[in-house]
This record gives structure tokens, C-alpha cells and sequence, in this order.
């Protein structure tokens, strides 16, 4: 799927990684797939916590590695997948994530990038890039039906 850059953004700490996080999500407007891309303590499940509250979750967010899938609800329904232990794309399908795709929810899919064919339908994509101590820089990019969503997003 064919993504523009939306948007980008700095954060120095975990709490402002949630809040530019919480600015995403208070902008989703309809059920979409969000891949999660960047190295090992980038800051994705607090980003990911972020959206959560910005789609009106209340329930504390932690990654699901060990599980691979939390659900919560929200003013969309939110499907939290981790894909760092993934070892096959079938195990998606079993656990029935394939089948939340094109619907209400909103798929936020850590390591998105570990299931080729989650991350090539994902209408965003979000890249994260660690800098010293806990900045980090956050590259937005989205279908371009999805991009006006992110564009102006002040941060």
C-alpha cells in the first residue's frame, strides 16, 4: 500500500512519547491498521498507550509479547498485537487479526514490519528512530486518503 509522509515529531521523554501518541489517536476517525516500526525500546508500546488514550481506552496499556493480541474498548474498538515473538504469519490469522482488518478497529501492530502482509495493508505506518537518552523521532506516514488527518498536527 502506497504511504505519504503525514507528519513528524520529537519527544524527549516517555510522557510526551504518550502524549504525541494521545494527539494521533484523538484523530483516528475510523477503523484502520497502524504498523509499529522501529528497534528494541524505541518507545513503541508507549507510543501505542498514547493512541489508546487519544481513542478513548482507560484500561492500562502494557505490551502484549508473551500473548500477542489485547483488545480494548474505546470510542473504536482497539486490537493491540506484538509481533516481536512472532515466528509465523499464521499465527495472526489463528488468533483471528486478519479478521479485524477493513473493519471498526483500530489494529496497532508492534514490529508491524515482522508480518509482511499486515505491514503492506497498514494504512500508517509509524517509524521511530531512538536518539540520546529518551528522545526519540517519530516519522508518520499514511495513505494518502488518511494523510490531511496528520498534516498540521502541531508538535
Amino acid at each position: 500500500m502506497r504511504r505519504e509522509l503525514a507528519c513528524t515529531a520529537r519527544t524527549a521523554s516517555a510522557g510526551e512519547t504518550a502524549r504525541f501518541g494521545a494527539a494521533l489517536g484523538a484523530r483516528i476517525r475510523s477503523g484502520v491498521c497502524v504498523s509499529l516500526v522501529g528497534p528494541l525500546g524505541a518507545g513503541k508500546t508507549a507510543l501505542v498507550a498514547g493512541v489508546c488514550r487519544g481513542l478513548g481506552v482507560d484500561d492500562a496499556v502494557v505490551s502484549p509479547t508473551f500473548i500477542l493480541l489485547e483488545s480494548f474498548t474505546g470510542r473504536l474498538p482497539v486490537v493491540h498485537v506484538d509481533l516481536y515473538r512472532l515466528e509465523h504469519e499464521r499465527e495472526l490469522e489463528e488468533i483471528g487479526v486478519f479478521d479485524q482488518l477493513g473493519g471498526d478497529a483500530v489494529v496497532l501492530a508492534e514490529w508491524g514490519d515482522r508480518s509482511p502482509f499486515l505491514h503492506g495493508v497498514a494504512e500508517i505506518e509509524i517509524r521511530i528512530e531512538p536518539g540520546p537518552g529518551d528522545e526519540r523521532t517519530f516519522a508518520v506516514f499514511a495513505v494518502p486518503a488518511l494523510v490531511e488527518l496528520f498534516q498540521g498536527l502541531a508538535w
